[in-house]
């Protein structure tokens, strides 16, 4: 077997990502991407009893994909982290979703799961989102406040940053940095996939020791910046917009 579904994998995440076509947007790349990243799980498993669905990147990255493959589109942007005085990132580019999309994802999730409270699986499934969730926080701290401001959250969230309003944006970058380090570290030791030139031409960088971790910036108290649909804004004065 060639087990091409790796390669699809792959060259759908240099697509995505891929620093040579930062400026070239692409409309399907993300939804191509996160299907093959479903497909791929869905195959390690099968094929391989390689189970990485318990990953909470992966998680996460698999509740937007649901929702843009079953409810609605998800737009992104992308873009070069701007080099800040006394600001520090540990990448280089954003990929950034509008945080009302990942909103609506999750809520589209805990939607599908749930019950009526009258359902004889009501607690089951309600201990399921819970766990679910708190999974996810694992990799996202903000999880917590979505949850508690849903409605707030899925109708455009905004803030005024030194007089403008701008809509707020979820980065993924990082997910899909950390799920595709765990990809290519499970191929790396499974011998039918390690022999693939796909993976041959990873390097040793491929390794879940280089994820990048939840506190991924690194600011002074003064510059702190805040991830809208326009890339990261460094603002002196913060208002609700109301």
């Amino acid at each position: 077997m060639n087990h091409t579904f790796i390669d699809r994998y792959f060259e759908s995440q240099r697509t995505l990502l891929g620093l040579e076509s930062i400026d070239k947007h692409d409309v399907n790349s993300l939804f191509t991407y996160l299907n093959n990243l479903h497909s791929t799980a869905d195959k390690l498993k099968e094929l391989f009893d390689c189970n990485i669905k318990d990953f909470p990147e992966f998680k996460l990255l698999r509740i937007i994909r649901n929702y843009f493959h079953h409810v609605g589109d998800v737009d992104d942007v992308r873009m070069l982290v701007s080099i800040e005085e006394n600001v520090y990132f540990d990448r280089v580019q954003h990929l950034i979703i509008p945080f009302e999309t990942f909103a609506k994802s999750v809520k589209s999730f805990i939607d599908n799961a749930m019950v009526p409270e009258s359902n004889r699986q009501y607690e089951k499934k309600l201990n399921f989102v819970k766990k679910e969730m708190a999974s996810i926080s694992g990799c996202y701290s903000y999880n917590e406040d979505l949850l508690n401001n849903m409605k707030i959250f899925c109708n455009k969230p905004s803030l005024k940053l030194d007089g403008e309003v701008y809509e707020l944006g979820c980065d993924l970058f990082r997910f899909i940095f950390n799920v595709t380090n765990l990809i290519a570290e499970k191929c790396q030791k499974i011998d039918e996939l390690a022999c693939k030139p796909i993976i041959k031409e990873l390097g040793n960088e491929f390794s879940v020791s280089n994820n990048i971790n939840q506190i991924d910036m690194y600011c002074t108290p003064n510059k702190v910046p805040i991830t809208t649909t326009q890339g990261m804004v460094y603002a002196k004065k913060v208002e609700l917009v109301i």
